[in-house]
């Protein structure tokens, strides 16, 4: 992009960041667990609150949550401190990675040298999602999450790029923001596999298992509770006589997704490199994969968005796959669709508008 293009790309970026601050509903700590039903919220309130110690055996934190101890300890540290409102401070550190976020993507962008079309798109897919900066926003305990969006970009860029180091360093750090990560260490080994890197394989699995260890005994120090295995296997168990309920859980995520099958209008790339796109889908199919297995039993409305932790990673795997001159050149196509992305985002719960409220379809 020349300068000129770069100067549209930032103010349309500046206009989707007034937009989504201005469009999302803030709520207090109370009614985002008990209007928003956020319940996660009360176990990183609970770990926040007890700066400077650690809870121990607290029957009030979820043992998978209490494993992700660092940014809520961190959060309570700086709220303790200098004696700010602690969903301030929560608040403060989700627009920090909102804004790193938004950093990461338009460094991509440059960096794969896209049009402007290209980075506009690009862009709006992984800033309008609504399960990611809105929801962050409207959530802040969950910030954590935003800072593993980063992570996931930073993964994404060095397996393109071939940035070892950076690899391992994005995989181990994710394992102290959630239990996902495996996701990536799984992804990264096959990486640095087909590299043929043997001392790296080594140094990504004696630090990652390290980490691992680290968050398992924090995380038994702090809950009493057990961890939830059976989100990994619950659907084995369903009842599919209630295959009505079954289908409207599988169908959820289409809710933060289906923007992305506009790629099927266009061509595959002749000289995408096998093994990335390989080593990029194993990460997409395990996160999309263990929210399925959890079933609707376990993991409920909650497969929206945890499948979307991989939406990074499967957007900028599209990018990379497919050429999209055809849809982006085509301003029939580019700027409805664009216009269309601004109503996506507007989540009936996340937003002040409620006019999507009527597309609700799935309860218990």
């Amino acid at each position: 992009m020349n300068a000129n293009e770069s100067r549209i790309l930032y103010l349309y970026q500046f206009f989707c960041i007034i937009f989504l601050l201005l469009t999302t509903k803030y709520l207090n700590i109370h009614d985002i667990i008990n209007i928003g039903g956020q319940m996660d919220a009360i176990s990183y309130t609970e770990i926040a609150e007890q700066f400077p110690k650690l809870p121990h055996e607290s029957d009030a934190i979820l043992k998978n949550l209490a494993q992700r101890f660092v940014i809520p300890y961190a959060v309570g540290s700086i709220s303790k401190l200098f004696n700010i409102d602690l969903i301030l401070v929560f608040r403060i550190f989700t627009i920090t990675f909102v804004l790193l976020y938004i950093y990461l993507i338009t460094f991509f962008a440059n960096k794969l040298k896209f049009s402007l079309r290209e980075s506009v798109l690009f862009f709006s897919f992984l800033v309008l999602n609504p399960y990611i900066t809105r929801y962050h926003l409207f959530n802040p305990m969950q910030s954590h999450d935003m800072l593993f969006f980063c992570l996931c970009i930073l993964f994404t860029y060095s397996v393109i790029k071939n940035k070892f180091i950076l690899n391992i360093f994005a995989t181990v750090v994710t394992i102290f923001l959630r239990q996902t990560s495996i996701a990536l260490f799984f992804s990264s080994l096959v990486y640095l596999i087909f590299n043929k890197k043997v001392k790296l394989i080594l140094l990504l699995c004696s630090t990652y298992f390290l980490s691992l260890l680290i968050i398992v005994y924090v995380g038994k120090y702090i809950s009493t509770d057990t961890f939830p295995f059976q989100t990994a296997y619950r659907l084995f168990f369903y009842d599919f006589t209630q295959i009505e309920t079954l289908l409207r859980f599988a169908l959820l995520p289409l809710l933060s997704f289906f923007p992305l099958f506009l790629f099927f209008l266009s061509k595959v790339k002749k000289n995408i490199d096998i093994k990335i796109v390989l080593v990029l889908l194993i990460p997409c199919i395990m996160m999309i994969a263990q929210p399925y297995l959890g079933g609707p039993t376990s993991t409920g409305r909650n497969i929206v968005r945890i499948t979307t932790l991989c939406y990074p990673i499967l957007t900028i795997l599209i990018f990379y796959s497919f050429d999209l001159k055809k849809i982006i050149n085509n301003n029939l196509i580019f700027f409805p669709y664009l216009f269309s992305l601004f109503f996506w985002s507007l989540h009936p719960t996340f937003s002040i508008f409620k006019f999507f409220g009527v597309f609700r379809f799935f309860n218990y």
